[in-house]
């Protein structure tokens, strides 16, 4: 940007995200919990869609990178889950939760614990996902290291994989504006 085109007000308005411009979305991820109900959770979202590729024009657009929050209640869990493109991390803002990991579909889950400010990068391809065992909410801050990460897939024979099978049909519909 040059000095002389430069406009603060702009710059805001494209790069700046405020929390009280956001809302927690429970729907985003509501067909997991229609599966199981402590899949329940709700994210906010801060730079770029997400894999989930909900059309949200309260973003900043993506150029490398998504990150939003997510709250995890008491007794929910994230699903395991797969990228096949890129690296999760998540950060605990609060609360006490345990990673999960497992090397394959058909592999032992391993739990990490992680506290508050403990963090936890997920390479692709390494089935991932997280629990609240405690008895409160806890927030993470979520980032994929993709613009436009695929969908993810779960755990071979899954309920959740079946249901990712249908909704990868409506995320491209989303993506593509259709």
């Amino acid at each position: 940007m040059s000095e002389e085109n430069f406009s603060l007000v702009e710059f805001e308005k494209k790069y700046v995200a405020r929390l009280g411009d956001r809302t927690l979305d429970w729907n985003v991820l509501k067909f997991q919990e229609e599966i199981d109900p402590s899949y329940r959770r709700a994210q906010m979202r801060y730079i770029g869609r997400g894999a989930t590729a909900n059309n949200d024009a309260n973003v900043i657009a993506a150029e490398h990178f998504t990150l939003s929050t997510m709250v995890l209640p008491p007794g929910c869990v994230g699903p395991l889950h797969l990228h096949d493109d890129v690296e999760e991390v998540f950060f605990i803002l609060k609360g006490n939760v345990k990673a999960l990991i497992q090397e394959s579909s058909d592999s032992e889950v391993h739990e990490i614990p992680l506290n508050e400010r403990d963090c936890i990068s997920s390479p692709p391809g390494v089935y991932r996902g997280i629990r609240n065992d405690g008895d409160e909410e806890a927030l993470m801050l979520v980032m994929l290291g993709a613009v436009k990460p695929n969908l993810p897939t779960y755990p071979e024979g899954s309920a959740m994989e079946e249901v990712r099978k249908q909704r990868a049909k409506d995320r491209e519909s989303i993506i593509n504006g259709k």
